[in-house]
């Protein structure tokens, strides 16, 4: 089986590589269920750290669970995750709710407090001429 480790150190030294990883290596794993072993799946979530943001694309296609526990690991992944799904799905509402309801972001219990509407200001409708 592949050796993770050996993974992270190259996407380290060669950045040319983070692509591949994310995008054929990543995925390949996730179809292989590599949740299944507890010492290939922490080197998974530690890789899908080192080599974020790249690696947003492959965690989305984990089963809820699976990407649940990662950002339960791995806290700092979340807003960045979340600013991925937001761009991604942009005007798939049912789809940005079902990925803000993982993350614990539900319509209910936001994470960060949406900003106030500013106030509304008088406004003066006097038809006659100044």
């Amino acid at each position: 089986m592949l050796n993770i480790v050996q993974v992270i150190q190259s996407v380290q030294t060669y950045k040319s590589l983070v692509g591949f990883v994310s995008t054929t290596l990543l995925s390949r794993l996730i179809t292989k269920k590599i949740w299944t072993n507890p010492a290939l799946w922490q080197g998974f979530i530690h890789c899908a750290k080192v080599i974020a943001p790249a690696s947003f694309g492959a965690l989305l296609q984990l089963p809820k669970e699976q990407l649940r526990e990662i950002v339960d690991k791995q806290p700092g992944l979340k807003s960045g995750l979340r600013d991925h799904v937001m761009k991604r799905a942009a005007g798939n509402k049912a789809r940005i709710a079902g990925f803000l309801e993982l993350f614990g972001e539900g319509p209910d219990n936001p994470s960060s407090p949406s900003p106030s509407p500013a106030p509304l200001q008088p406004v003066d409708i006097d038809p006659s001429p100044a």
